[in-house]
């Protein structure tokens, strides 16, 4: 049915209720899952060597503080890796840096399920903070699964339009 499940976690409790269900598909069509993981250091790039707050970052700094976040990921990665592993589920991991969105689909194949979180912003939320969930429904080719995170505000917002692939 599907050749992979590609799921991508941001490290929160929120984005990690998405796997449950991925497990289940996992299972059911002997899909191997794709974890993927992008980190988005656009807003440090933009802060080096600039004040902030009457101080100023040291490259050093800088470079250890991305650093330290990159390992993280990594080891946040290979734990995700191995307890997908215990339940017999097959998989892969990739790091990725640069904006999320872009990168989720571009880490996709022909034939791949993306199964994600939204968090269920809408209106002004949406507006000012962006939703991921919807930039990867309106960018990828494939086929989308949305899974809503409890605890997620429900608020109401315009409707995502359905794309050719989509699953809602």
């Amino acid at each position: 049915m599907f050749t992979r499940i590609v799921v991508p976690l941001d490290g929160s409790g929120l984005a990690e209720q998405a796997l449950p269900q991925a497990v289940d598909l996992a299972q059911a069509t002997g899909a191997p899952m794709h974890i993927v993981r992008v980190l988005d250091f656009s807003y440090v790039v933009k802060l080096a060597g600039y004040p902030i707050h009457g101080a100023y970052v040291e490259m050093t700094a800088l470079q250890q503080a991305l650093k330290d976040e990159h390992d993280a990921a990594a080891a946040y990665l290979a734990a995700k890796d191995e307890e997908l592993g215990g339940q017999g589920i097959a998989g892969t991991t990739a790091l990725l840096n640069g904006n999320p969105a872009p990168e989720i689909v571009a880490a996709t194949q022909p034939g791949d399920l993306i199964v994600m979180c939204t968090h269920g912003r809408g209106g002004l939320a949406r507006w000012f903070l962006g939703s991921v969930a919807e930039a990867v429904v309106r960018r990828s080719t494939g086929p989308v699964m949305l899974v809503r995170a409890t605890g997620a505000p429900a608020e109401a917002g315009p409707p995502i339009e359905p794309t050719p692939g989509m699953l809602i």
